[in-house]
């Protein structure tokens, strides 16, 4: 078992495991990781075969093919959180009788990775979630999908793509698509952060969009609705976002995350295009544009097939990577303040720990 600084919490260890010895259980940081029960385990081993840490490889190979690009229809672009070009992609595999599986905030806040099989499912995994998204239905469900001779189409971050192919090995019906990470942060502060706004609202968190575009800001605003009230505020006032873009609470093993690079294992890298501005002023009017990745001829094939719904332009990586997209480069950096912090989250009440990022 990799050692718990650099575990990235994939699940594909405990996915493997016959003997259902591995169980996906919460730190004191709110992160899930891998415990095992060894009244059950028979020292198979086939744990760590499946780790994705040190059998992923990332380097080396041809560049990817890069791209900008947009979806012509103003209502695909303003249902996501960048240009709208998953949903392309991901509708080319629903047309063929494929399944799709991305992250959704499901009742009581929990985020996860689902299956959507129609246009209109596919609502529900759209948009960027800042949390870390739990993969175990998805890592359960797709290799029995797969073995039924359906297409699937699996977006998630790059170490939950990563076991995805761990698990499902180089299938020929199999596509992932990665995102450009920053970081994910902890599920257990989600989860708190939820319980607090509904204490303060008194009612059930019903949405939470957290790159809203009514403001024409690319997607800079949340925008959320507790019981029949909706609030809309700006990114930078929202104190769980401010958490995260602090950097403190983020996962261990971000901070030393091996696929920020633009050279991936996936088939897609999808993401915002920061720092359009400056390759392609004309593509920029505040309602976001996409990064696309192409990294294999698989990739390359269901991107040319959606590329007709979409406005776009081809770009040298280092145009993609270019100083604004600091994560297609190296790792966020960890910050001097987060022991401090995280240690004081175990220990104040939420509401006067999340207070602690307005200072």
């Amino acid at each position: 078992m990799v050692e718990k600084e650099r575990c990235t919490g994939c699940g594909a260890c405990a996915a493997v495991c016959r003997e259902g010895a591995i169980g996906m259980e919460p730190d004191r940081e709110g992160f899930l990781y891998p415990v095992i029960d060894k009244a059950r385990c028979t020292g198979c081993g086939a744990c760590d075969a499946v780790c994705p840490i040190d059998r992923e490889e990332t380097e080396g190979g041809e560049a990817p093919a890069c791209w900008g690009a947009r979806a012509r229809e103003d209502a695909v672009r303003l249902g996501s959180s960048s240009g709208g070009i998953f949903p392309l992609l991901a509708g080319e595999v629903l047309a063929e009788g494929g399944a799709v599986y991305g992250a959704a905030l499901l009742p009581g806040g929990r985020v996860a990775h689902i299956r959507a099989e129609t246009p209109k499912e596919l609502d529900r995994i759209t948009k960027t979630k800042y949390v870390q998204s739990d993969i175990a239905g998805a890592l359960e469900e797709i290799p029995r999908l797969l073995r039924e001779g359906r297409r699937v189409l699996f977006c998630g971050t790059p170490c939950q793509a990563a076991a995805v192919r761990a698990l499902a090995g180089e299938h020929p019906r199999l596509l992932l698509a990665d995102l450009v990470c920053y970081g994910v942060p902890s599920p257990g502060i989600w989860r708190d952060y939820v319980g607090w706004l509904e204490k303060r609202a008194g009612g059930t968190l019903r949405s939470f969009s957290f790159r809203d575009k009514r403001e024409g800001d690319h997607g800079r605003t949340v925008a959320y609705r507790t019981g029949d009230r909706e609030t809309a505020l700006p990114l930078s006032r929202d104190l769980y976002c401010r958490s995260y873009f602090s950097r403190v609470n983020l996962r261990p093993a971000c901070y030393r995350c091996r696929y920020c690079t633009t050279r991936r294992g996936s088939d897609l890298t999808l993401g915002d295009f920061w720092g359009i501005e400056a390759v392609r002023p004309d593509f920029d009017d505040g309602m976001g544009c996409s990064v696309v990745l192409c990294h294999t001829p698989a990739g390359r094939a269901l991107w040319e097939r959606a590329r007709g719904a979409a406005r776009s332009f081809p770009c040298a990586p280092a145009e993609a990577a270019n100083p604004s997209q600091p994560r297609l480069r190296e790792p966020t950096q960890r910050p001097a303040r987060r022991g401090l912090l995280m240690g004081l989250y175990r220990r104040l009440p939420f509401g006067v720990w999340i207070r602690l990022f307005t200072r």
